[in-house]
């Protein structure tokens, strides 16, 4: 199947959408021998959700409130504008499915596919492990508000390095 949309001009893309908060991701770290590390943390529960995708060669990220079918849509046009033609793999999402997304696929229907993952197979999805990095960034920092959580997430995902392996069976 990728190899028949490769032909005819589609570039091949994953997406996975994931939520970043202000509450701490505490991780091991290192501390002079005797000392007691103290972290100080931000209790607001505010979070920003965050929807990405990645095709063999490029990243494409947006922030949303919501992960709800608009967004999703709104996402998926950003990208497409970008990338042209689209078969874009994803999860089996509530934001992927339902009469917005419906349409939008109508509309889109020569240059836009969607296709879907099996259920509860996250390892499938090479999106997954760009969120690792991102999580990395914020771990053990104390972050003052949601505007500084998306400054530490953009400078990540912006570095020319950032870009994980793609899995060989999308990127033949």
């Amino acid at each position: 199947m990728v190899r028949h949309y490769r032909k005819r001009g589609f570039v091949i893309g994953c997406e996975d959408e994931a939520t970043f908060g202000l509450l701490p991701i505490i991780q091991r770290g290192w501390a002079k021998r005797g000392s007691r590390p103290v972290v100080t943390i931000n209790s607001k529960n505010v979070c920003t959700n965050v929807f990405g995708a990645r095709s063999h060669r490029s990243f494409v990220f947006s922030f949303s409130e919501r992960k709800k079918q608009r967004d999703f849509v709104r996402f998926a046009a950003k990208f497409s504008r970008r990338w042209g033609k689209v078969l874009l793999f994803v999860d089996n999402g509530p934001c992927h499915h339902g009469k917005i997304v419906d349409r939008f696929l109508r509309l889109h229907a020569k240059t836009f596919k969607l296709a879907f993952f099996p259920p509860y197979s996250p390892d499938l999805n090479p999106q997954e492990q760009c969120w690792k990095p991102a999580r990395k960034k914020l771990s053990n920092r104390f972050l003052p508000s949601l505007q500084s959580a998306k400054y530490h997430i953009s400078t990540e995902f912006n570095k020319p390095n950032f870009m994980p392996k793609m899995f060989k069976y999308l990127s033949n």
